[in-house]
Order: structure tokens, then C-alpha cells, then sequence
């Protein structure tokens, strides 16, 4: 992570920032039953979220996500954000934003497919999301097939890690 970028995350500020209540709201307990809804009709390609990392980390944990090939960060809204197969959002890490993928309806609820972020996850869980490109079992990028992972949209440090596994670099 660039200087500025480290600053911000040890910046305690960050610590008091409250989701942008126009287009979603966060409902549930942290570690219980959390997730986003949108609050309002959120049109395709639309920005959601400008990413605000909190924290960072060298290791993964349920509520990180996948920066880069060594960095974990922890965010308000992604720690929040469930997995699906069909994904209504995209988490962008270089943009830092999160993006809506189609049309999302008010009460929907926001998602992202969690291995376009990490690469090996810190709890495995089976996948309930029922859509028809569904992976089963939720493990992170490594150990999905080349035809699963080529349906989904990913962030280059997975494109990277990818390419690496198969001697591609």
C-alpha cells in the first residue's frame, strides 16, 4: 500500500465513518447476521461505495478483504457484504469503490463473489446462493477451476496470483 493510502488507515477518523445511508444501510450484528440492503434503486455501473479501509492487515480474517497479494483490509461496508455467485456489486479494489454489477431493486441486498478478492479464505463455507453458476464451496481463487473463474469479473492481484500458480509469469 502507497504512504498516503497508510496514513488514512491509521488515521482513527476512519473509525467514526458512517456508510452513505442514500443508497444502502448495514442491518444486523457484526458477528452475527450482518448485511447491506440497498435503501434505494441503484442503477448498473453505478458507484455504491467509495472504499474506507480502517485497518489493514498482513493476514486474513473473516471480516478482511484481500487488498493486494500481502495486505488485508477491514472496511465498514465489506465487513458486512455477503458471497454470492450471482453478485449484485463488484468490490474494485484499484478504484477503491464498490460497483453495482446490474440493477439493483430497494431491499436487495449487496453482494460480492468473494474469491474476485481472495485468494485463500481464512473460513471456508459451504455456498448457499443457489444461482446457476454457483461454485459450491466457497474456499477463495486458488483452488477454483480456470472455467469457474473465467464467468466472473476478478482484481488484478487475483488475475496476478492466478497467472503465477499456472507459470504464466
Amino acid at each position: 500500500m502507497d504512504t498516503e493510502r497508510n496514513a488514512l488507515l491509521l488515521d482513527p477518523s476512519y473509525l467514526v465513518l458512517e456508510p452513505n445511508p442514500k443508497l444502502f444501510k448495514i442491518v444486523g450484528q457484526r458477528n452475527f447476521n450482518r448485511t447491506a440492503v440497498a435503501t434505494h434503486h441503484i442503477k448498473k455501473d453505478e458507484v455504491v461505495y467509495n472504499i474506507l479501509p480502517y485497518s489493514s492487515k498482513t493476514s486474513a480474517d473473516f471480516l478482511t478483504v484481500q487488498f493486494n497479494t500481502e495486505e488485508h483490509i477491514l472496511d465498514q461496508l465489506l465487513e458486512a457484504m455477503n458471497h454470492s455467485c450471482s453478485p449484485t456489486t463488484f468490490v474494485d479494489i484499484l478504484l477503491m469503490q464498490v460497483i453495482a454489477l446490474r440493477d439493483i431493486s430497494p431491499g436487495e441486498e449487496l453482494t460480492f463473489f468473494y474469491p474476485s478478492t481472495e485468494w485463500e479464505m481464512d473460513r471456508p463455507f459451504q455456498c448457499n446462493c443457489r444461482s446457476s453458476q454457483c461454485i459450491d464451496f466457497v474456499t477463495g481463487a486458488k483452488k477454483l477451476a480456470i472455467n469457474q473463474m473465467i464467468k466472473f469479473r476478478l482484481n488484478p492481484h487475483i488475475k496476478s496470483l492466478i497467472k503465477h500458480s499456472l507459470n504464466l509469469d
